[in-house]
């Protein structure tokens, strides 16, 4: 992924603004409606032209999450200047408090799409534990969670030949109950021999 792009700002009030996309291209977010964003943090990606290129918040910029382009989808379609995010900056205190571990979190460098369209589940029922969850590391085969196309669960396995034999789990970007496209992104992941050590 390159360095990227800064999304742009546009404030429409004093408690509120509004980030928007710096380009055309199609757009990933890396943070859900309700998390803290604070300057400088990757947000997401978008592609352009088959590059990955992270978006960062701008400088000045610091809040919680009211809304974001695409609402549950993880793969948008953009124009130049379409509002990505809008951004409650009455929260900028939580985010002063929140470390700088945050950020470096959800600034994945690799991604596991869905091959196809269908409802995401992260586990194999409501009363049992999910097939992964964040921090785990996965290998080529495992399953990663289900996904119901036409009333039939199938099994999404970590596999592809783009990605390596294993890797830790950043994100896991959809939730459960979520409908998804092909190439949308499940999982957002770090190399498991780049994981940082503790």
């Amino acid at each position: 992924m390159s360095s990227g792009y800064v999304l742009r700002t546009v404030r429409r009030d004093g408690t509120e603004s509004e980030l928007a996309s710096p380009t055309v291209g199609i757009f990933t977010s890396t943070v859900a409606v309700g998390e803290l964003v604070s300057p400088g943090q990757v947000v997401g990606a978008i592609e352009v032209l088959g590059v990955k290129h992270a978006l960062r918040a701008p400088d000045g910029v610091a809040g919680r999450v009211m809304s974001r382009a695409g609402g549950g989808r993880t793969r948008v379609p953009l124009q130049y200047g379409d509002t990505l995010f809008t951004i409650s900056t009455g929260s900028e205190i939580d985010v002063a408090a929140s470390t700088p571990e945050t950020a470096a979190a959800v600034d994945a460098v690799l991604s596991f799409v869905s091959p196809m369209s269908g409802r995401f589940y992260g586990r194999p029922s409501p009363t049992e534990a999910a097939f992964i969850s964040e921090g785990d590391t996965v290998q080529k085969g495992q399953t990663v969670g289900l996904l119901e196309v036409m009333k039939t669960f199938n099994r999404l396995v970590y596999q592809g030949e783009s990605l390596p034999d294993s890797a830790v789990v950043q994100r896991i970007v959809p939730n459960d109950g979520d409908d998804v496209v092909r190439g949308d992104v499940i999982l957002a992941l770090q190399p498991a021999d780049e994981e940082s050590p503790l």
